[in-house]
């Protein structure tokens, strides 16, 4: 990716910025399984060296040699839920900011030529490009009363600097904007140059309807609770209206029942379509599926740190188990169980988003097999 952005003019200082700011990402990720690994290639070696042989007839027993790489283990994982839930959010915060600061200055790196792109509600529709910038240019937006806003330019260059957060200075303007509600009616502006900004206050870029893998712990179940709040609400005002059907229904049989010829009559249409209404409203409940996602995301955000436990009681016996070349079959351990582990969060992530199962089941279980294995070796290991 540094490479490739260099490749385009982009300032080195700002590349290692970039570097710099997605790195908690990276660590988030690793950092379990690096410990596993490093315990791995460490236990094999001992192992391969005799050195376990040595601290045992010196009187060590097995869970004091075992009991460094425990400790390192609890504090790697905490260490990794404090930059999981601190720094990956700062982090992508900073590195949006840069990178839509740098697509600005330099087109190129993010539009590119004749391309169409979406940022959040706005579409930018590109020409050609060169160093003076963007020509022509069209952006489409939808302002707050619902109207859609055609900006057209003849030419879009990145000059506006300063304290504000930059945009383009766009020159030859056409404005068009039709009325939402009148299909007849147009609005319509001239201008000799105008200057657009993307956004008029930087910390919008980090916006909490964003992806919930970068976001703080606390505001990810605040989400959650308020995505589980409105769902109670509208299945209680669906209810609420399966109910009033149901009373209207009963009152078009009462009139069906005793009422006149044509009175009995328009009851029959009425029960048809509080029947259908009724039938309508129960097959199609209003669940929000993304209260799935979320908390599969905010359990995930505790399974990946904490992983770092399970994979320190496998490695511990699975290194002794290495005789020779502990280096290599440590790391080759490590990288199956790696692989393993991957294998049973995605497949728990699976089963959560389409079967249903509690997302805190899908996330934990694999952390629980894991132990389970990791510690039936480990008592083996004690035992011989």
């Amino acid at each position: 990716m540094a490479q490739g952005i260099l490749a385009k003019g982009i300032p080195v200082v700002s590349v290692l910025l970039l570097i710099l700011y997605s790195t908690p990402s990276f660590i988030t990720l690793s950092a379990p399984f690096a410990t596993m690994t490093a315990a791995l290639m460490a236990y094999g070696r001992f192992s391969s060296d005799s050195e376990i042989l040595a601290m045992r007839s010196a009187g060590f027993r097995n869970f004091e040699i075992f009991r460094p790489v425990l400790i390192l283990g609890i504090v790697i994982a905490f260490l990794s839920l404090g930059v999981n839930d601190i720094l990956l959010p700062a982090g992508t915060k900073a590195f949006q900011q840069l990178w839509l600061e740098l697509s600005l200055t330099h087109p190129g790196l993010e539009l590119g030529e004749y391309s169409i792109r979406k940022f959040r509600n706005t579409i930018f529709i590109t020409g050609a490009i060169d160093d003076t910038g963007i020509h022509p240019m069209i952006i489409i937006e939808r302002e707050n009363s619902g109207n859609l806003n055609t900006i057209i330019a003849r030419l879009a260059s990145p000059a506006i600097k300063g304290e504000d957060f930059p945009g383009f200075r766009m020159h030859s303007v056409l404005s068009i904007i039709p009325n939402s509600i009148r299909n007849d009616e147009w609005t319509w502006s001239r201008a000799d140059y105008m200057d657009y900004r993307l956004l008029s206050d930087t910390a919008a870029i980090y916006d909490s309807t964003e992806n919930p893998t970068y976001m703080r712990i606390l505001t990810v179940r605040k989400a959650i609770k308020e995505k589980t709040e409105n769902q109670r609400k509208r299945l209680e005002e669906q209810r609420a209206q399966i109910e009033r059907k149901r009373y209207k229904l009963s009152l078009e049989y009462h009139n069906l029942a005793r009422g006149r010829a044509t009175i009995r009559e328009n009851s029959k249409l009425s029960i048809n379509d509080n029947y259908l209404g009724i039938k309508g409203l129960m097959a199609g409940p209003p669940i929000d599926h993304s209260i799935q996602d979320w908390k599969l995301e905010y359990y995930q955000k505790f399974a990946i740190p904490f992983a770092s436990l399970p994979f320190v009681f496998l490695a511990f016996p699975l290194g002794l188990l290495a005789k020779k070349s502990g280096r290599v079959v440590g790391f080759l351990i490590g990288l199956l169980l790696t692989t393993f582990y991957w294998s049973l969060l995605v497949l728990g992530r699976s089963l959560g988003l389409r079967a249903g199962v509690s997302p805190f089941l899908a996330m934990i279980v694999p952390e629980i097999v894991l132990l389970v294995i990791g510690v039936g070796f480990y008592l083996r290991r004690a035992q011989s």
